[in-house]
């Protein structure tokens, strides 16, 4: 067994002891945490586990992807752990079936369900672009802020359009919204097993 698979596994076995009764009720961003990457180093000591290339966090309908995250977790009475926060660096993608936010960093607390990114933050929302410097979001109530930065020119920017406007886009690509910076999240890919 690698380090790569137990690493996996002593991290998930908490949380998918309760997956099956999560099942029936489990929405977006709800449930296990399906973490992959082209590496994982544990600091057990820490309470962390560093994943690094291409990582791909999958919670119910959501999706997490960076080039390096870090995974903090707590000893449970039981032995187990519970994952408790996640930091992403590099290309931050967190995607939603309605949305995509694109940041430099974020952080993912999986107690309070809330999500900030920081650096050159884009959020869209199908044609709709919105820009700024850190988006603080409370995925529970769905009260967003996003802030701009301390230089005059980073200031919030949103570009809304009508209907009409994006009527004929079948796609995100099909929009007639500014380029977004970066390449866009990579395809996720489940792993074997």
């Amino acid at each position: 067994m690698t380090l790569r698979t137990l690493t996996a596994a002593l991290l998930a076995a908490p949380l998918l002891m309760t997956a099956p009764a999560l099942a029936q009720s489990t929405g977006p961003g709800e449930g296990p945490a399906d973490i992959s990457a082209d590496r994982s180093e544990l600091f057990d000591a820490q309470g962390l586990v560093v994943y690094s290339g291409d990582v791909n966090v999958v919670r119910g309908g959501v999706r997490l992807r960076a080039d390096r995250l870090e995974a903090y977790y707590v000893r449970r009475d039981t032995g187990g752990r519970e994952l408790r926060r996640i930091v992403a660096e590099g290309e931050v993608f967190y995607v939603t079936e309605a949305e995509i936010a694109r940041g430099d960093r974020g952080t993912y607390d999986l107690v309070n369900d809330v999500i900030e990114l920081t650096g050159s933050v884009v959020l869209t929302q199908g044609c709709n672009v919105s820009t700024g410097e850190h988006l603080y979001a409370e995925l529970a109530t769905g009260v967003a802020r996003l802030d701009g930065g301390e230089n005059s020119n980073d200031r919030v920017r949103s570009v809304f359009f009508t209907d009409d406007d994006a009527a004929t886009a079948q796609t995100p690509q099909d929009c007639p919204a500014p380029v977004i910076p970066g390449d866009g999240p990579r395809p996720y890919e489940a792993p074997e097993g």
